[in-house]
């Protein structure tokens, strides 16, 4: 056998045996049935193109999933299926209280929760809108900077600014308990 077969049969092992998973997950992120097969086309092609195939299985998986991740979050921006961040306070306290009844046992835990995600949903709202939109695309979506400069159409030294700017603002308003 060539170094070609051998390859086009270690990545038709690799999409054999990762396909399935990566198609249920995209269904639990709400891709929809149209969109399924691309979405999942594309996480193996970028996977493929830009990372080893000779990784581990539990690394060759991890990174497949988050590719999967972030294909799916652009499918539903292009699709205009985006759920919205909601900063309003009585969403963000129904939220916490949903959550926290699968999460968390003690009250005391819940209480406190939902006070900080009510502080720091407050203080993020007051901010200036730059660092507003940092808040929710870095600390919140956990973007990446290359992803965040791409939707925002910024270069990457001015994200990485108002990111450290909303940082700051975050730590001296919300205090030494809040690890930003």
């Amino acid at each position: 056998m060539s170094i070609h077969e051998d390859e086009n049969l270690l990545l038709q092992s690799i999409y054999g045996e990762y396909q399935g998973l990566l198609r249920r997950i995209a269904k639990t992120l709400h891709v929809p049935d149209m969109e399924l097969d691309d979405v999942v086309q594309e996480t193996f092609i970028a996977y493929f193109e830009n990372y080893s195939l000779s990784w581990s299985d539990t690394r060759k998986k991890g990174m497949l999933i988050k590719i999967l991740k972030r294909k799916s979050i652009d499918c539903l921006r292009k699709n205009g299926h985006y759920e919205k961040v909601s900063l309003d306070e009585d969403d963000a306290v129904n939220e916490v209280a949903m959550l926290t009844r699968y999460v968390v046992t003690d009250p005391l835990d819940v209480i406190l929760g939902e006070e900080a995600l009510l502080k720091i949903t407050r203080e993020i709202s007051n901010m200036r809108d730059e660092w507003k939109e940092m808040a929710v695309l870095y600390f919140l979506e956990q973007l990446t900077i290359p992803e965040i400069c791409e939707i925002l159409k910024i270069p990457g030294t001015v994200c990485r600014s108002r990111i450290y700017r909303t940082r700051v603002c975050l730590k001296k308003i919300l205090g030494p308990n809040f690890d930003i």
